[in-house]
């Protein structure tokens, strides 16, 4: 029984001066929890419509009274055509608009019907679906009102135009997903262990003492795993594309910069991580708990943003898979442009310059 005191001493000894390990350790499971609690959800709240109103009557006054008051939508816009709809679609600004008929008012009161246009940006399937279940919740309890005092009424119609995805295929949502999960695991993982390696055998500050620029070494161990990511980028396009007839709306370069610009986003990332990392381990759990999961709940491809508590929205902004997803889903699926795109390119950049500035930094203190 001592022998067995002495190497269970020697082993707690060993957690507690690995602070790196002990604090993923202990703060994992609460980490999950939340994320896991507040982000699955199929619940949205506020989300940003447009409302047409062709008639402008006291009827569609209360209609549109209805869709704000409930805690579903947020009216953000009140185009005059369906042209500038579109563009509001392009632009990101709504995720649905719905069309009030001309003589809404007069319908109503002779036919006691009416006909509702719903417009639906379908480029991600599980949100149009739930905003469009949303509109008909709202129709009905508005129709239910305006019958209470009536003898009698007919189901008001509803017609929908989905925008960007006329077929409802799912997979225009899971393609860009799958794509920023590849460069994640093989950019920022393999480059976060690789660095992390070097530094846990002691050949990273052999490294640093021959006449080579530190930028010139880190550089020369991330782009192998950029190439590979590259690669594998480009298979996954053109499979998806021939294989599930995924469109392509915009430049192919454009598309093809894009995932450069991410997976130099992606390979900062991995170096941020590789420098506070003491082993291997470590850069891999940071990696997964840091990028890889966020990735997952907190980027809008797999749950919608707008489900989450404000706190999650904010976090999801420094996070880079959310700012790429938005980007190539406009390229490949609305064939936006770099005039379209720039916020979100300026945004992937400016992490990279800071990552990377950041990860030499701190390998200059260290080594």
């Amino acid at each position: 029984m001592k022998e067995l005191r002495m190497i269970l001493k020697k082993e707690f000894i060993h957690i507690f001066r690995d602070r790196i390990t002990l604090l993923l350790v202990l703060a994992m499971p609460v980490a999950l929890v939340l994320l896991f609690g507040f982000t699955i959800s199929t619940d949205i709240h506020n989300a940003r419509i447009a409302v047409l109103d062709h008639s402008k009557d006291s009827q569609s006054q209360a209609f549109i009274q209805k869709l704000s008051s409930s805690n579903y939508f947020q009216i953000v816009s009140y185009p005059n055509t369906e042209t500038e709809i579109d563009f509001q679609f392009k632009e990101n600004n709504i995720k649905l608009a719905i069309v009030i008929p001309h003589n809404f008012e007069s319908q109503l009161e002779k036919e006691h019907n009416t006909t509702i246009q719903v417009i639906d940006d379908v480029s991600d399937l599980n949100i149009a679906s739930i905003l469009n279940n949303y509109v008909r919740s709202v129709v009905l309890d508005f129709q239910n009102e305006y019958n209470e005092s009536i003898t009698h009424g007919e189901p008001f119609s509803i017609t929908t135009k989905m925008e960007y995805n006329s077929n409802m295929e799912s997979v225009y949502m899971f393609v860009p997903g799958i794509i920023t999960l590849i460069m994640i695991l093989v950019t920022a993982l393999m480059s976060s262990i690789t660095l992390a390696r070097e530094k846990e055998t002691g050949t990273m500050r052999m490294l640093f003492i021959t006449p080579v620029k530190k930028i010139y070494v880190v550089i020369g161990k991330v782009i192998p795993y950029m190439i590979i990511s590259f690669i594998s980028t480009i298979v996954i396009i053109v499979i998806s594309v021939f294989v599930f007839k995924m469109p392509l709306n915009g430049s192919i370069f454009f598309l093809l910069l894009l995932c450069i610009i991410f997976m130099l986003t992606a390979a900062s990332f991995g170096m941020l991580i590789s420098t506070i990392s003491t082993t291997q381990l470590d850069a891999m759990m940071i990696t997964m708990m840091g990028l890889f999961l966020p990735t997952v709940l907190l980027s809008g491809f797999l749950f919608p943003l707008n489900s989450m508590p404000m706190v999650f929205q904010v976090l999801a902004n420094i996070f880079p898979a959310k700012w790429f997803i938005l980007a190539i889903k406009d390229v490949m699926i609305k064939g936006s442009g770099f005039f379209d795109v720039w916020p979100y390119l300026t945004i992937l950049f400016g992490m990279a310059v800071i990552f990377i500035s950041i990860s030499l930094k701190m390998l200059d203190k260290r080594n």
